[in-house]
């Protein structure tokens, strides 16, 4: 996993580097190059699925399967560097901590695309971003996570430097919480499988210098 996300992040790069060498470099005291700000966001899942497989404490296996449907909120921050390759594009490192549902609290690390429209840096205007990457879950012995999201949103130009965006988005979290039965948590080294999987929503509010 580690290694596709590697691999597209290069690819990234080197799609934003064409883009940049054919777009004549016109404008440039328009923006900053170099970016680095904070977001702040609310979450609410809506819907997850889980497999576990574990051992009981009397010796036994037990595999439980299913997906439900409800509404659970959390709360996320970040901070965020980045690079604007010309006018509309943007490629950001995100990293930061969440809640995942009710399972468990994570810290992602993510690289996130984002197109503005309009051709004028100075002015409101449109955005969409995809983000994707990894990270770990707070909880005894961690476990890698994936995230994917994707979203919109609008930015206030404060000024040449400074970038108010009010975000909204839809967001997938692949996650493996600790596995309960009976009201007691399973040990790690009695866990064979714990997987589980969220979808969200979140609207929220990104500063960018």
């Amino acid at each position: 996993m580690k290694r596709r996300l590697a691999y597209t992040f290069i690819l990234l790069v080197c799609t934003f580097l064409s883009l940049e060498a054919g777009e004549k470099a016109k404008g440039d005291d328009e923006y900053t190059r170099f970016t680095f700000g904070a977001e702040w966001s609310y979450a609410a899942s809506l819907w997850s699925g889980w497999h576990y497989n574990f051992f009981s404490s009397e010796g036994y296996r037990i595999d439980q399967r299913g997906n439900a449907t409800g509404y659970r909120s959390n709360a996320e921050a970040y901070l965020h560097a980045g690079y604007n390759f010309n006018r509309h594009w943007n490629l950001s490192f995100y990293a930061g901590y969440a809640g995942i549902g009710h399972y468990n609290r994570v810290v992602p690390m993510s690289f996130r695309v984002t197109r503005y429209f309009g051709k004028n840096p100075l002015a409101d205007r449109w955005l969409t971003f995809l983000d994707l990457g990894s990270g770990i879950c707070i909880k005894p012995g961690p476990q890698e996570i994936v995230t994917a999201k994707a979203g919109g949103g609008w930015r206030m130009s404060l000024s040449r430097c400074t970038k108010l965006d009010f975000l909204a988005s839809a967001r997938v979290t692949y996650t493996h919480p600790t596995v309960t039965y009976d009201g007691i948590a399973v040990p790690v080294d009695m866990t064979n499988r714990n997987e589980a999987l969220v979808m969200a929503l979140s609207v929220g509010i990104s500063l960018t210098f």
